[in-house]
Protein backbone atom coordinates (compact mmCIF):
# COMPACT_ATOMS: atom_id res chain seq x y z
CA UNK A 1 0.00 0.00 0.00
CA UNK A 2 1.25 3.96 -0.92
CA UNK A 3 1.63 5.41 2.68
CA UNK A 4 0.83 9.25 2.07
CA UNK A 5 0.44 10.27 5.84
CA UNK A 6 3.45 11.76 7.41
CA UNK A 7 4.01 13.83 11.26
CA UNK A 8 1.94 16.91 9.60
CA UNK A 9 -0.33 15.75 8.11
CA UNK A 10 -1.65 13.31 10.68
CA UNK A 11 -1.13 15.90 13.01
CA UNK A 12 -3.84 17.78 10.94
CA UNK A 13 -6.11 14.66 10.76
CA UNK A 14 -5.71 15.22 14.76
CA UNK A 15 -5.65 18.66 16.19
CA UNK A 16 -8.63 19.89 14.41
CA UNK A 17 -11.10 16.85 15.44
CA UNK A 18 -10.27 16.64 18.99
CA UNK A 19 -10.74 20.49 19.56
CA UNK A 20 -14.01 19.95 18.08
CA UNK A 21 -16.99 22.46 19.00
CA UNK A 22 -15.42 21.27 22.23
CA UNK A 23 -13.49 24.41 21.92
CA UNK A 24 -16.60 26.61 21.51
CA UNK A 25 -19.26 24.84 23.91
CA UNK A 26 -16.88 23.66 27.08
CA UNK A 27 -15.08 27.11 28.48
CA UNK A 28 -18.46 29.19 28.86
CA UNK A 29 -19.92 26.13 30.59
CA UNK A 30 -16.86 25.50 32.78
CA UNK A 31 -17.04 29.58 33.51
CA UNK A 32 -20.61 29.05 34.51
CA UNK A 33 -19.93 26.45 37.25
CA UNK A 34 -16.81 27.55 38.37
CA UNK A 35 -16.45 30.87 37.82
CA UNK A 36 -12.59 32.52 37.44
CA UNK A 37 -11.63 28.61 38.56
CA UNK A 38 -12.40 26.95 35.21
CA UNK A 39 -8.92 26.97 34.06
CA UNK A 40 -8.19 24.94 36.95
CA UNK A 41 -10.52 22.37 35.77
CA UNK A 42 -8.98 22.55 32.25
CA UNK A 43 -5.52 22.21 33.44
CA UNK A 44 -6.43 18.78 35.15
CA UNK A 45 -8.14 17.55 32.24
CA UNK A 46 -5.39 18.50 29.71
CA UNK A 47 -3.37 16.63 32.30
CA UNK A 48 -6.16 13.86 31.60
CA UNK A 49 -5.33 13.92 27.71
CA UNK A 50 -1.71 13.34 27.98
CA UNK A 51 -2.68 9.96 29.46
CA UNK A 52 -5.58 9.38 26.96
CA UNK A 53 -3.47 10.42 23.84
CA UNK A 54 -0.46 8.39 25.34
CA UNK A 55 -2.28 5.51 25.88
CA UNK A 56 -4.43 5.23 22.80
CA UNK A 57 -1.15 6.29 20.29
CA UNK A 58 0.95 3.67 22.12
CA UNK A 59 -1.96 0.89 21.53
CA UNK A 60 -2.46 1.79 18.05
CA UNK A 61 1.26 1.29 16.84
CA UNK A 62 0.96 -2.18 18.15
CA UNK A 63 -1.07 -2.57 15.11
CA UNK A 64 -0.36 -2.83 11.44
CA UNK A 65 -4.28 -2.81 10.63
CA UNK A 66 -6.88 0.03 9.96
CA UNK A 67 -9.05 -2.04 12.61
CA UNK A 68 -7.50 0.31 15.09
CA UNK A 69 -6.96 -0.52 18.59
CA UNK A 70 -9.61 -2.97 17.90
CA UNK A 71 -6.75 -5.29 17.31
CA UNK A 72 -5.36 -4.76 20.38
CA UNK A 73 -8.45 -5.44 22.35
CA UNK A 74 -8.91 -8.32 20.96
CA UNK A 75 -5.69 -9.59 21.46
CA UNK A 76 -5.64 -8.92 25.24
CA UNK A 77 -9.42 -9.18 26.36
CA UNK A 78 -10.07 -12.09 23.60
CA UNK A 79 -11.97 -12.20 19.67
CA UNK A 80 -15.21 -11.22 21.30
CA UNK A 81 -14.14 -8.29 22.60
CA UNK A 82 -12.19 -7.21 19.41
CA UNK A 83 -15.94 -7.01 17.43
CA UNK A 84 -17.50 -5.89 20.31
CA UNK A 85 -15.49 -3.14 20.45
CA UNK A 86 -15.73 -2.37 16.25
CA UNK A 87 -19.12 -2.54 16.60
CA UNK A 88 -19.75 0.07 19.49
CA UNK A 89 -17.70 2.25 17.27
CA UNK A 90 -19.38 1.87 14.18
CA UNK A 91 -23.16 2.37 16.01
CA UNK A 92 -21.30 5.45 17.07
CA UNK A 93 -20.63 6.68 14.29
CA UNK A 94 -23.88 5.93 12.69
CA UNK A 95 -25.34 8.45 15.32
CA UNK A 96 -22.76 10.71 16.21
CA UNK A 97 -21.70 12.66 13.01
CA UNK A 98 -25.46 13.99 12.36
CA UNK A 99 -25.45 16.00 15.47
CA UNK A 100 -22.09 17.33 13.91
CA UNK A 101 -23.89 18.53 10.90
CA UNK A 102 -26.78 19.97 12.77
CA UNK A 103 -24.15 22.12 15.01
CA UNK A 104 -22.00 23.26 12.31
CA UNK A 105 -25.14 24.08 10.00
CA UNK A 106 -26.68 26.09 13.20
CA UNK A 107 -22.91 28.63 13.45
CA UNK A 108 -23.38 28.86 9.84
CA UNK A 109 -27.57 29.57 9.27
CA UNK A 110 -26.99 31.73 12.53
CA UNK A 111 -24.91 34.57 10.55
CA UNK A 112 -27.16 34.68 7.88
CA UNK A 113 -30.95 36.62 8.76
CA UNK A 114 -33.31 34.01 7.70
CA UNK A 115 -31.15 31.27 6.34
CA UNK A 116 -33.09 28.93 10.04
CA UNK A 117 -35.19 28.40 7.75
CA UNK A 118 -33.26 26.22 5.12
CA UNK A 119 -31.16 24.72 7.75
CA UNK A 120 -32.32 20.87 6.19
CA UNK A 121 -30.61 22.15 3.35
CA UNK A 122 -27.63 23.52 4.61
CA UNK A 123 -27.28 20.17 6.85
CA UNK A 124 -27.57 18.06 3.35
CA UNK A 125 -24.91 20.21 1.55
CA UNK A 126 -22.30 20.02 4.28
CA UNK A 127 -22.61 16.24 4.52
CA UNK A 128 -22.16 15.98 0.61
CA UNK A 129 -19.48 18.10 0.56
CA UNK A 130 -17.88 15.89 3.47
CA UNK A 131 -18.37 12.93 1.37
CA UNK A 132 -16.77 14.52 -1.89
CA UNK A 133 -13.35 15.10 0.39
CA UNK A 134 -13.70 11.41 1.67
CA UNK A 135 -14.22 9.74 -1.94
CA UNK A 136 -10.67 12.14 -2.65
CA UNK A 137 -8.98 9.81 -0.90
CA UNK A 138 -6.83 10.25 2.37
CA UNK A 139 -4.32 13.04 0.87
CA UNK A 140 -6.63 15.42 0.44
CA UNK A 141 -8.60 14.46 4.03
CA UNK A 142 -5.41 15.27 5.23
CA UNK A 143 -4.76 18.67 3.28
CA UNK A 144 -8.30 19.71 4.24
CA UNK A 145 -8.33 18.76 8.03
CA UNK A 146 -4.39 20.59 8.46
CA UNK A 147 -5.89 23.74 6.37
CA UNK A 148 -9.07 24.22 9.22
CA UNK A 149 -6.99 23.14 12.04
CA UNK A 150 -4.29 25.72 11.56
CA UNK A 151 -6.49 28.25 10.40
CA UNK A 152 -9.06 27.62 13.09
CA UNK A 153 -6.13 27.47 15.78
CA UNK A 154 -4.37 30.80 14.53
CA UNK A 155 -7.44 32.46 15.18
CA UNK A 156 -8.03 31.13 18.55
CA UNK A 157 -4.48 31.68 20.05
CA UNK A 158 -4.33 34.97 18.05
CA UNK A 159 -7.83 36.41 19.23
CA UNK A 160 -7.06 35.32 22.74
CA UNK A 161 -3.79 36.87 23.02
CA UNK A 162 -4.79 39.89 21.68
CA UNK A 163 -7.94 39.65 24.23
CA UNK A 164 -5.19 39.25 27.12
CA UNK A 165 -3.15 42.45 26.02
CA UNK A 166 -5.83 44.64 26.17
CA UNK A 167 -7.26 43.43 29.58
CA UNK A 168 -6.50 46.15 32.40
CA UNK A 169 -5.69 43.51 34.62
CA UNK A 170 -5.02 39.60 34.03
CA UNK A 171 -6.43 37.69 36.51
CA UNK A 172 -5.28 34.38 38.25
CA UNK A 173 -7.60 32.33 40.23
CA UNK A 174 -7.06 32.25 43.69
CA UNK A 175 -7.35 29.21 46.00
CA UNK A 176 -9.28 26.01 44.28
CA UNK A 177 -13.08 25.64 43.42
CA UNK A 178 -15.00 23.00 45.68
CA UNK A 179 -14.51 19.97 45.70
CA UNK A 180 -17.86 18.57 44.27
CA UNK A 181 -18.24 21.29 41.95
CA UNK A 182 -14.88 20.99 40.87
CA UNK A 183 -16.08 16.80 40.19
CA UNK A 184 -19.56 17.84 38.38
CA UNK A 185 -17.33 20.23 35.64
CA UNK A 186 -14.57 17.51 35.45
CA UNK A 187 -17.02 14.87 34.22
CA UNK A 188 -18.28 17.47 30.99
CA UNK A 189 -14.84 18.64 30.34
CA UNK A 190 -13.69 14.93 29.93
CA UNK A 191 -15.36 15.13 26.37
CA UNK A 192 -12.57 17.49 25.31
CA UNK A 193 -10.05 14.57 25.29
CA UNK A 194 -12.31 12.09 23.56
CA UNK A 195 -11.27 11.25 19.92
CA UNK A 196 -7.51 9.70 20.32
CA UNK A 197 -8.93 6.18 19.72
CA UNK A 198 -9.51 6.13 16.19
CA UNK A 199 -5.84 7.43 15.13
CA UNK A 200 -5.36 3.57 14.88
CA UNK A 201 -8.18 3.46 12.18
CA UNK A 202 -5.33 5.68 10.04
CA UNK A 203 -2.10 3.38 10.41
CA UNK A 204 -2.41 1.19 7.45
CA UNK A 205 -1.51 4.74 5.64
CA UNK A 206 1.00 6.12 7.92
CA UNK A 207 4.67 6.36 7.22
CA UNK A 208 6.91 4.62 9.60
CA UNK A 209 3.96 4.44 12.59
CA UNK A 210 6.09 4.05 15.17
CA UNK A 211 7.93 7.34 14.97
CA UNK A 212 5.21 9.21 12.97
CA UNK A 213 2.25 8.91 15.13
CA UNK A 214 4.35 9.20 18.43
CA UNK A 215 5.57 12.60 16.83
CA UNK A 216 2.30 13.11 15.20
CA UNK A 217 0.64 12.90 18.94
CA UNK A 218 3.05 15.31 20.80
CA UNK A 219 2.81 17.80 18.40
CA UNK A 220 -1.11 17.32 18.21
CA UNK A 221 -1.15 17.60 21.93
CA UNK A 222 0.46 20.73 22.56
CA UNK A 223 -2.12 22.32 20.45
CA UNK A 224 -5.11 21.34 21.48
CA UNK A 225 -3.52 21.86 25.51
CA UNK A 226 -2.38 25.42 24.26
CA UNK A 227 -5.52 26.29 22.43
CA UNK A 228 -7.90 24.75 25.11
CA UNK A 229 -6.10 26.71 27.87
CA UNK A 230 -5.17 30.03 26.18
CA UNK A 231 -8.75 30.22 24.92
CA UNK A 232 -10.23 29.64 28.75
CA UNK A 233 -7.82 32.02 30.23
CA UNK A 234 -8.83 34.60 28.08
CA UNK A 235 -12.43 34.52 28.04
CA UNK A 236 -13.05 34.01 32.17
CA UNK A 237 -10.86 37.96 31.85
CA UNK A 238 -12.88 39.49 29.34
CA UNK A 239 -15.65 38.92 32.06
CA UNK A 240 -13.82 41.09 34.21
CA UNK A 241 -15.04 41.08 37.69
CA UNK A 242 -18.90 40.54 36.83
CA UNK A 243 -20.76 38.69 38.86
CA UNK A 244 -21.64 34.93 37.13
CA UNK A 245 -25.31 33.54 37.07
CA UNK A 246 -26.97 31.19 35.10
CA UNK A 247 -28.50 33.61 33.03
CA UNK A 248 -25.05 35.58 31.85
CA UNK A 249 -24.40 35.32 28.56
CA UNK A 250 -20.82 33.55 27.54
CA UNK A 251 -19.58 33.00 24.44
CA UNK A 252 -16.41 31.97 23.12
CA UNK A 253 -16.88 34.95 20.65
CA UNK A 254 -16.44 37.22 23.26
CA UNK A 255 -12.09 36.70 23.19
CA UNK A 256 -12.73 37.99 19.47
CA UNK A 257 -14.51 41.01 20.16
CA UNK A 258 -11.19 43.27 20.46
CA UNK A 259 -9.60 41.72 17.41
CA UNK A 260 -12.66 41.69 15.07
CA UNK A 261 -15.09 44.22 16.43
CA UNK A 262 -18.44 43.01 15.04
CA UNK A 263 -17.31 40.67 12.82
CA UNK A 264 -16.40 38.75 15.81
CA UNK A 265 -19.45 36.35 15.59
CA UNK A 266 -19.48 35.57 11.95
CA UNK A 267 -15.39 34.84 12.42
CA UNK A 268 -16.91 32.44 15.55
CA UNK A 269 -19.45 31.31 13.37
CA UNK A 270 -16.56 30.01 10.14
CA UNK A 271 -14.09 28.73 13.03
CA UNK A 272 -17.00 26.44 14.74
CA UNK A 273 -18.36 25.10 11.50
CA UNK A 274 -14.77 24.74 9.95
CA UNK A 275 -13.88 22.41 13.77
CA UNK A 276 -16.98 20.47 13.28
CA UNK A 277 -16.18 19.62 9.21
CA UNK A 278 -12.77 18.08 10.54
CA UNK A 279 -14.32 16.02 13.18
CA UNK A 280 -16.65 14.57 10.26
CA UNK A 281 -13.50 14.18 7.88
CA UNK A 282 -11.95 12.06 11.01
CA UNK A 283 -14.63 10.02 12.29
CA UNK A 284 -16.13 8.59 9.03
CA UNK A 285 -12.73 8.46 7.21
CA UNK A 286 -11.56 6.28 10.22
CA UNK A 287 -14.73 3.89 11.10
CA UNK A 288 -15.12 3.46 6.92
CA UNK A 289 -11.50 2.43 6.72
CA UNK A 290 -12.08 0.07 9.77
CA UNK A 291 -15.44 -1.54 8.05
CA UNK A 292 -13.42 -1.58 5.35
CA UNK A 293 -10.88 -4.10 6.81
CA UNK A 294 -13.65 -5.87 8.61
CA UNK A 295 -15.03 -7.22 5.61
CA UNK A 296 -11.61 -8.46 4.57
CA UNK A 297 -11.73 -10.66 7.69
CA UNK A 298 -14.93 -11.63 7.08
CA UNK A 299 -16.37 -9.99 10.29
CA UNK A 300 -18.40 -8.08 8.05
CA UNK A 301 -20.30 -8.78 4.40
CA UNK A 302 -18.15 -8.16 1.63
CA UNK A 303 -19.90 -5.61 -0.08
CA UNK A 304 -18.27 -3.34 2.13
CA UNK A 305 -14.92 -4.16 0.96
CA UNK A 306 -12.62 -1.99 -0.40
CA UNK A 307 -11.06 -2.35 -4.21
CA UNK A 308 -7.49 -1.79 -4.88
CA UNK A 309 -8.41 1.00 -7.10
CA UNK A 310 -10.45 3.02 -4.70
CA UNK A 311 -9.02 5.87 -2.87
CA UNK A 312 -11.61 5.21 -0.02
CA UNK A 313 -13.85 2.60 0.72
CA UNK A 314 -16.71 3.93 -0.93
CA UNK A 315 -19.60 1.18 -0.19
CA UNK A 316 -19.12 1.44 4.02
CA UNK A 317 -19.45 5.05 3.05
CA UNK A 318 -22.67 5.05 1.35
CA UNK A 319 -24.17 2.86 3.53
CA UNK A 320 -23.07 5.04 6.79
CA UNK A 321 -24.69 8.23 4.68
CA UNK A 322 -27.42 6.26 3.65
CA UNK A 323 -28.38 6.15 7.67
CA UNK A 324 -27.15 9.22 8.49
CA UNK A 325 -29.94 11.14 5.34
CA UNK A 326 -32.15 8.81 7.41
CA UNK A 327 -31.60 10.46 10.65
CA UNK A 328 -31.83 13.39 9.05
CA UNK A 329 -35.05 13.67 7.65
CA UNK A 330 -36.60 11.91 11.14
CA UNK A 331 -34.87 14.94 12.55
CA UNK A 332 -36.26 17.70 10.00
CA UNK A 333 -39.93 15.74 10.59
CA UNK A 334 -40.01 16.58 14.66
CA UNK A 335 -40.09 12.20 14.93
CA UNK A 336 -36.81 12.35 16.99
CA UNK A 337 -34.66 14.78 18.10
CA UNK A 338 -30.71 16.11 17.88
CA UNK A 339 -30.21 15.03 21.85
CA UNK A 340 -31.14 12.09 21.31
CA UNK A 341 -28.49 10.88 18.63
CA UNK A 342 -25.98 12.74 20.85
CA UNK A 343 -27.25 11.02 24.10
CA UNK A 344 -26.94 7.64 21.94
CA UNK A 345 -23.79 7.98 19.94
CA UNK A 346 -22.48 9.08 23.56
CA UNK A 347 -23.21 5.61 24.91
CA UNK A 348 -21.13 3.87 22.29
CA UNK A 349 -18.09 6.27 21.86
CA UNK A 350 -17.63 5.70 26.16
CA UNK A 351 -18.16 1.67 25.85
CA UNK A 352 -15.90 1.62 23.16
CA UNK A 353 -13.37 3.84 24.95
CA UNK A 354 -13.75 1.51 28.24
CA UNK A 355 -12.79 -1.63 26.28
CA UNK A 356 -9.61 -0.36 25.01
CA UNK A 357 -8.82 1.26 28.62
CA UNK A 358 -9.69 -2.45 29.90
CA UNK A 359 -7.05 -3.91 27.20
CA UNK A 360 -4.53 -1.15 27.84
CA UNK A 361 -3.99 -2.11 31.70
CA UNK A 362 -2.27 -5.22 29.95
CA UNK A 363 -0.02 -3.65 27.45
CA UNK A 364 1.34 -0.25 29.11
CA UNK A 365 3.92 -0.85 31.45
CA UNK A 366 4.15 1.88 34.74
CA UNK A 367 2.09 1.85 38.16
CA UNK A 368 1.42 5.58 37.21
CA UNK A 369 0.23 5.04 34.04
CA UNK A 370 -2.16 1.93 35.43
CA UNK A 371 -3.26 4.02 37.79
CA UNK A 372 -4.03 7.08 35.72
CA UNK A 373 -6.20 4.50 33.39
CA UNK A 374 -7.80 3.06 36.40
CA UNK A 375 -9.00 6.88 37.11
CA UNK A 376 -10.06 7.12 33.20
CA UNK A 377 -12.44 3.64 33.34
CA UNK A 378 -13.87 5.02 36.94
CA UNK A 379 -14.69 8.89 35.38
CA UNK A 380 -15.98 6.81 32.31
CA UNK A 381 -18.40 4.19 34.03
CA UNK A 382 -19.57 7.70 35.73
CA UNK A 383 -20.53 9.04 32.79
CA UNK A 384 -22.10 5.67 31.25
CA UNK A 385 -24.15 5.51 34.27
CA UNK A 386 -26.14 8.86 32.96
CA UNK A 387 -27.09 7.43 29.54
CA UNK A 388 -30.44 7.38 28.16
CA UNK A 389 -32.96 4.08 28.11
CA UNK A 390 -32.72 4.72 24.36
CA UNK A 391 -28.76 4.42 24.64
CA UNK A 392 -28.86 1.55 27.30
CA UNK A 393 -31.50 -0.63 24.92
CA UNK A 394 -29.61 -0.68 21.52
CA UNK A 395 -26.20 -0.98 23.94
CA UNK A 396 -27.72 -4.25 24.86
CA UNK A 397 -28.78 -4.96 21.27
CA UNK A 398 -25.62 -4.59 19.52
CA UNK A 399 -24.11 -6.26 22.18
CA UNK A 400 -26.35 -9.46 21.95
CA UNK A 401 -25.64 -9.39 18.04
CA UNK A 402 -21.89 -9.28 18.64
CA UNK A 403 -21.83 -12.26 20.87
CA UNK A 404 -24.29 -13.90 18.79
CA UNK A 405 -21.83 -13.08 15.82
CA UNK A 406 -18.56 -13.65 17.59
CA UNK A 407 -18.92 -17.04 19.68
CA UNK A 408 -19.83 -20.27 17.22
CA UNK A 409 -21.17 -22.10 20.36
CA UNK A 410 -23.60 -19.48 21.28
CA UNK A 411 -24.41 -19.32 17.21
CA UNK A 412 -24.77 -23.19 17.32
CA UNK A 413 -27.01 -22.95 20.86
CA UNK A 414 -29.49 -20.51 19.22
CA UNK A 415 -29.93 -22.92 16.32
CA UNK A 416 -30.44 -26.07 18.44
Amino acid sequence: MNKKLNTISISGLMIGPILGSGIVLLPPIAIHMIGDKAIIAWIITMLMGIIFAYIFTKMSILTLSNEGVNVVIGEKLGQNFRELSSNYLTAAVCFGPVAVLYTASGFICNMFQGANNYRTLVIFILLFLNIAVLLMGITAMGKVTLVLSSLTGLILIIGSVFNLLKQDNVTFPSGMPPITTLGSTLLLLFWAIIGWEVIGSYVEEVMNPEKTLMRAMKISLSAVIFIYLLTTFALQNSLGNQIITKETDINVSLILIPLFGNLSYIVMGIVAAGLCYATLIMILGAVTRQMAARAENGMLPAFLRKKESERSPKRALLVLTIFHCILIVLIHYNYITVEWTVGIANTFFICNALLGLIASLKCIDGIIIKVSIILLIIILVILLAFSSPIGWTLLVVVSLMSMYKSIPQFQQKLKN
